[in-house]
């Protein structure tokens, strides 16, 4: 989605606010955060909500305020930043971080824009999480509110381009950072964000086309490939439900199947699954031997010498107090606050 796309989203969604309406919980959620869903889900749930602004708002209501203007461009190759609580953005050299641009925000967000402090602290908490010669493919590094409705994002700077990732944190969900402890939130968040960008990037996937036009899984990103880890993924635990996949009702799809998901949230679509599945690969001390879907997802990436090695590093980073199973219902209800 565009910038200019979502920043008129945006607008309906505050002037119907405005009016004491309440949105469709998943069509708010949907384009408040950088949720993923194929492009012509993005459409369907757009014209949802046309419709549900046009029958309940006077004529000429819908459009946007007369002083709202969009966000401008960053120095970067920036498409898809949402700046409405964006506070600084930093191009990412190694484990440095270096300022990019401070976006122009309300005098209630200042002081967490001016405590670049807590900025690098939180930066640095990445690079101990995810090693250096795992991060390659994150470019950019954005600080941003989340006011308990999105804690984390990322996105490619570039659609065209997916070797080029921004990584996205809210500086408010952030907690302890002063050591990688497994049954801490922010350390789920973390590698949750992280495992998109694995499995989404220029390796994994290739960029454009259409679902229609793709043999394998199709992101939204581009076309899957092969031996990809989402579309191995795809082909376990989704293949044959996906058709009958209510992307409004993900949790109907749980209830019919609560053995192939870590999660509820897991049943959102492959993408969040697997980066779902992630999180457990890397903090559960043992791999499952179960026969449940579920069990077989955490396998598969077992089956991945490279996964088994970051797996195996990111562990020996963590404080060996905080080796323990990872938290993902805390994890859950706080994300549920923001629906």
């Amino acid at each position: 989605m565009t910038s200019t796309l979502r920043s008129f989203y945006l607008a309906i969604i505050r002037k119907t606010e405005s009016k004491g309406l309440q949105l469709p919980a998943a069509v708010s959620f949907f384009f408040r955060t950088k949720y993923n869903q194929p492009s012509a889900m993005k459409q369907y749930l757009f014209i949802l909500l046309a419709l549900f602004v046009f029958a309940s708002c006077e004529k000429g209501e819908f459009l946007p305020d007369d002083n709202f203007t969009e966000e401008a461009s960053s120095p970067s190759e920036e498409t898809d930043t949402d700046g409405e609580n964006s506070i600084t953005l930093y191009t990412v050299d190694g484990n440095d971080i270096r300022l990019l641009r401070d976006y122009n925000v309300p005098s209630g967000l200042k002081a967490y824009q001016d405590d670049k402090g807590r900025h690098d602290e939180i930066w640095d908490f990445v690079t101990r999480v995810i090693p250096l010669e795992a991060r390659g493919n994150i470019a950019e590094f954005i600080i941003f509110y989340g006011n308990q409705e999105t804690d984390g994002f990322v996105e490619p700077i570039n659609p065209d381009d997916l070797s080029r990732w921004r990584f996205g944190l809210a500086i408010d969900a952030a907690e302890d950072l002063t050591r990688i402890d497994f049954s801490n939130y922010f350390t789920h968040l973390v590698l949750h964000e992280y495992a998109h960008v694995m499995t989404l990037n220029n390796g994994q996937i290739n960029v454009g086309g259409s679902e229609e036009s793709c043999p394998q899984f199709f992101t939204g990103e581009g076309c899957s490939k092969p031996g990809s880890y989402i579309n191995r993924f795809y082909e376990l635990g989704w293949a044959d439900i996906y058709e009958d996949h209510n992307f409004n009702q993900p949790e109907r799809t749980y209830d019919r199947y609560p053995d192939r998901f870590v999660s509820d949230y897991a049943a959102t679509n492959p993408g969040e699954d697997i980066a779902e599945v992630f999180g457990y690969f890397v903090t559960q001390g043992q791999r499952p031997t179960g026969e449940s879907i579920a069990d077989k997802k955490i396998q598969l990436l077992y089956e991945f010498p490279e996964l088994v090695a970051l797996r195996e590093t990111i562990r020996g980073n963590a404080d060996p107090n905080g080796l323990q199973p990872g938290s993902f219902g805390k994890m859950k209800s706080l994300r549920a606050l923001s629906r």
